[in-house]
């Protein structure tokens, strides 16, 4: 039986790969708390699998004997079963054993884990050609309206549940333990979470000293969102050097906490390649670190949330559906002129524009406007 409330859109992709008989190692990467062990936990669930957590100390042993004799042990307990391996980056060390067991006993592997700076580190080379990456994104306005059991996942919503929904969503995000939780209790969620992200991963990840200063630049790039960023500006507000900027920036999208997005030239005009903007992962968490959560009819930045929320909307559904490359950015050219996003796939783009203001809503060209009116198809 179908489950709504378990649809998450990559289940399907995943679901036929496990189905194969020898499919890569799946790894799915993405913020903490994004629903990647439930997601992992709904596919196996009636398959024979073995789980492991590497937040255990006993589970990671598992994988640190290198004897040839346990090895073959392990392959024969675990034969013909999928191996799920969670928070696979606090065992780097396993990578080895995780590499032969697959190439010489053929076992499935899927692992979730939410610091790409370590998983990379240790396993992009070793893994290389065997690993098929997944990056799993907080809900779409779609995955929350099927779960809610407002639509079905092949069905529409009223235009009113939909502008509802969106309007929830540019305040609080969509982290799927908010579906868990009255919605008084939203904000103290997303401001412990917030917290315990910059004060805890990102310290125990880079073994960084200043929390301070951590908090104080998240915050900066949380006023800037949609907007070109200012490394030097925000080297002096924080007292920090340029160069422990970029670091910081790399952790926080490694985190996958924020996404850095850099211009594209279109029609061969120049475009100013040295600046960039920084979109959040989840808006709520954006709006926990500077501290509002106030409606969206009250508030000054409601044309960046939408911005955001569609940039990010851009990016899962491109993520989620293409198997191939493809570019997203801004244009702005020598003279100041910008868009706000381009996407080019397969040798053509496309042009946006998103402005919260109504009065766009039907204006006709080369350049598709987005607003508040027919976000909702840019969020699914």
């Amino acid at each position: 039986m179908y489950n709504h409330s378990m649809y998450r859109e990559l289940s399907h992709q995943i679901s036929l790969m496990l189905s194969q008989p020898h499919p890569p190692i799946i790894l799915i990467l993405g913020l903490r708390q994004t629903g990647k062990s439930t997601l992992v936990d709904a596919l196996i669930k009636q398959l024979p699998h073995q789980r492991f957590s590497f937040d255990l100390v006993s589970d990671r042993k598992e994988f640190l004997n290198q004897n040839r004799h346990a090895l073959a042990d392990f392959a024969t307990r675990y034969q013909n079963t999928i191996v799920f391996i969670d928070e696979v980056q606090k065992c780097p060390e396993a990578t080895n054993i995780i590499k032969h067991l697959y190439d010489v006993y053929k076992l499935k592997f899927i692992m979730t884990g939410s610091s790409e700076l370590l998983i990379k580190k240790h396993m992009g080379d070793s893994l290389a050609g065997r690993l098929r990456q997944f990056r799993l994104y907080p809900l779409s306005l779609h995955e929350i309206a099927v779960q809610r059991n407002l639509t079905a996942p092949n069905g529409n919503l009223l235009h009113d549940r939909a502008q509802q929904l969106l309007q929830t969503y540019l305040i609080y995000g969509s982290l799927p333990n908010l579906e868990n939780i009255s919605i008084v209790e939203h904000s103290r969620y997303l401001s412990d979470f917030i917290e315990s992200l910059l004060a805890k991963d990102i310290l125990e990840i880079a073994h960084i000293t200043k929390s301070t200063h951590i908090f104080a630049l998240a915050k900066l790039l949380a006023l800037q969102i949609g907007q070109l960023v200012n490394v030097n500006e925000l080297a002096t507000l924080t007292e920090l050097s340029r160069n422990s900027i970029y670091h910081y920036l790399d952790i926080f999208e490694q985190l996958n906490l924020i996404f850095r997005v850099y211009p594209l030239s279109t029609n061969n005009r120049r475009a100013i390649s040295a600046k960039f903007k920084v979109y959040f992962t989840d808006i709520g968490l954006r709006n926990a670190l500077i501290g509002n959560f106030s409606p969206l009819h009250t508030r000054l930045d409601g044309g960046n949330l939408l911005e955001n929320a569609v940039f990010m909307g851009m990016k899962r559904h491109l993520d989620y559906t293409l198997s191939h490359r493809y570019e997203l950015g801004f244009f702005r050219s020598i003279n100041g002129s910008e868009l706000d996003m381009v996407v080019k796939t397969d040798g053509k783009e496309q042009l946006y524009e998103i402005k919260s203001s109504p009065k766009y809503m039907n204006k006709k060209g080369i350049v598709t406007y987005i607003t508040m009116q027919n976000a909702w198809e840019y969020l699914q």
